[in-house]
């Protein structure tokens, strides 16, 4: 099993002695943030613009698909985009433990996607749980998503919102610790 898959599936990875962390994510991470700052510091409607969001996802990103910058990825290579997706500006993703946003997810400003969490006995070791967001879901501004939660197909995560469990299809979640608040 690789380091990716090892982290989807919910190891725990020690990031100072694991091998493979070090060899694979860690450089991987480090290529991430130097990429999403040359991103950053462009101009968010020049064509370069977009063709280094493609290169940042290796060509995986669609072109129906449309990123806002600044943006922060660290693991691009765990994330997986459908179609007509829209992230607004300020996204940033945590997502050693593979994010999944499916088509026409649309996600407000400044929201985050965690997929990590830390042993309490030691903070240097990590577990990473894979974030889905299904079709059509929509994850307001400010939300916060965290470690191995899906949002349900059509759903809505209301601004401000910390999501610590799965959330339905098609209802609406919102407030510290998230709940529903209406079905749609």
């Amino acid at each position: 099993m690789d380091i990716y898959e090892r982290m989807k599936a919910g190891e725990w990875i020690d990031l100072q002695t694991d091998k493979d962390y070090q060899e694979i994510a860690a450089v991987n991470l480090f290529k991430a943030n130097d990429q999403c700052w040359r991103i950053n510091s462009s101009l968010p409607s020049a064509p370069e613009t977009r063709q280094m969001l493609e290169d940042l996802f290796d060509g995986r990103l669609p072109k129906s698909s449309t990123i806002l910058p600044p943006v922060h990825i660290d693991q691009p290579k765990a994330m997986h985009i459908g179609e007509n997706v829209f992230i607004n500006h300020g996204l940033v993703c945590m997502s050693n433990g593979d994010i999944t946003l499916e088509d026409g997810v649309m996600i407000g400003p400044e929201a985050a996607l965690i997929t990590a969490n830390h042993d309490f006995d030691n903070i240097r070791v990590l577990q990473f749980k894979p974030i889905v967001v299904k079709k059509n879901a929509w994850i307001g501004s400010r939300a916060v998503i965290l470690p191995g939660v899906t949002i349900g197909e059509g759903a809505v995560v209301a601004s401000g919102a910390v999501v610590t469990k799965d959330v339905p299809a098609r209802c609406i979640v919102g407030g510290v610790p998230a709940k529903i608040i209406k079905n749609l």
